[in-house]
């Protein structure tokens, strides 16, 4: 075929995909107010993937009801016929967000979104059947939730003084922050503790001893071996409360790749649906290892160590990290979690790993990062934690083996394609 024709096949191509992709624009819009109600109630990154999750469950399920291509998560009926799409997916979304954020997220700016997403929309039949489809599905994915457990804290106290377990760290001595997650019923997973993770490195160990002296060799808050791009790397990756988060911070990107590879409406609902259940049961499956094995901080282990708790270990009592400890245990960490399960959903559903993309940062506003691989990236955030002096080794690569399983197990059993395509 002439070049010219080529060109012209191409322009053909893209005019006619126009339409549909321009309605997968409100699951990246939803998405978008998801991601800005996680700032502004600064949501806890468990809590924020558990309400992601529920939101791109309810809106899979209502484009799903329409499409019937896959299994849906919950809601597995057919939508009534001659529905408006758009006001449907709009209606779930903002019945989902009000309910689980509510008033921490400005109900103003989510009715804002909702009239605008309706006024776009002509009156009808159609938009009247949308909305109460999507009000449908996402008041029976809420119900099914709201038996979850994520109400439901548990008892403490979870600190403890002997040797090995975690204990508050300065500054703040904060207790235990969501003990109670790791109960949580999960999304996708048989149970919380389907893929918790093999014991850490023994106590005594010479492993634990030299855990402990590379944090203290590059997580040091002053005269650390680390390059200026590592230290950089642990506020760029900090994902702390007040921004996305970091199952948030791979919304964002995903947002980005949904765009580059133009997704179709049912395509990018998809996509937001397995990338969010896959790090909701990242969470509960990390806080599951955490609150299991309730390992020390590095910054405790480095001040306490003895040589009767470790021969092989030096202390050195004067050591700050150079970021600020998370209130829960250390092994495994939920960064290294969150940013593997999502990274390999990512990978799963586009087919590779080699997508090189670029991505900003809520913690260090201005600047950007460009990584040629998924896997590169996933890589970089879990050495932010040990650049940061906050976890040790086995807790980045422990918890980056168990997202990658997590999120294989989630790719290969949830929205899975369906057989046939039955009659509408």
């Amino acid at each position: 075929m002439k070049p010219t024709r080529l060109l012209v096949s191409a322009l053909a191509a893209v005019l006619l995909a126009c339409p549909p992709l321009r309605a997968a624009a409100p699951v990246l819009d939803w998405n978008d107010q998801a991601l800005n109600a996680i700032r502004l109630a600064r949501t806890p990154p468990p809590i924020a993937a558990q309400h992601l999750a529920s939101l791109h469950a309810a809106i899979f399920d209502t484009v799903n009801g329409v499409t019937r291509t896959h299994t849906g998560w919950l809601v597995r009926e057919a939508a009534p016929a001659g529905l408006d799409l758009d006001a449907a997916i709009a209606a779930a979304a903002h019945t989902t967000i009000l309910a689980l954020w509510g008033q921490a997220a400005n109900p103003e700016n989510i009715n804002a979104a909702y009239a605008t997403a309706l006024a776009a929309i002509p009156d009808g039949a159609a938009k009247t059947a949308g909305i109460a489809w999507g009000k449908t599905v996402a008041a029976r994915i809420l119900a099914a939730r709201a038996t979850a457990g994520l109400d439901k804290p548990l008892p403490g106290p979870f600190a403890s003084t002997e040797p090995g377990k975690w204990r508050e760290t300065p500054p703040g001595f904060r207790p235990a922050v969501l003990p109670h997650v790791a109960k949580v019923t999960p999304f996708v997973m048989t149970s919380p503790d389907q893929f918790r993770a093999p014991p850490p490195p023994a106590l005594d160990s010479q492993e634990h001893a030299e855990e402990i002296a590379y944090v203290v060799k590059v997580g040091a808050r002053d005269g650390a071996e680390r390059t200026e791009y590592e230290t950089l790397a642990a506020p760029f990756w900090a994902d702390d409360l007040g921004s996305a988060t970091p199952p948030g911070h791979w919304n964002v990107i995903a947002q980005d790749l949904a765009r580059r590879h133009r997704l179709s409406t049912p395509e990018c609902a998809r996509l937001f649906a397995l990338l969010n259940l896959a790090c909701a049961d990242a969470g509960i499956s990390c806080w599951d290892s955490k609150f299991h094995y309730s390992t020390w901080r590095p910054e405790t282990a480095i001040r306490e160590v003895t040589p009767e708790i470790n021969p092989h270990a030096e202390a050195h009592p004067d050591f700050i990290p150079l970021m600020a400890s998370p209130a829960f245990p250390s092994y495994t960490s939920g960064h290294s979690t969150f940013s593997a399960a999502a990274s390999r959903i990512v990978e799963r559903f586009f087919g590779t790993d080699d997508i090189e993309f670029t991505t900003s940062s809520d913690g260090l506003p201005g600047a950007v990062r460009t990584f040629k691989k998924l896997s590169d990236a996933r890589k970089e955030i879990g050495m932010s934690r040990v650049w940061g002096g906050i976890h040790f080794m086995s807790d980045n690569l422990v918890g980056q083996e168990c997202g990658l399983k997590l999120a294989d197990y989630v790719f290969a059993t949830a929205l899975q394609p369906v057989a046939t395509r039955p009659a509408h």
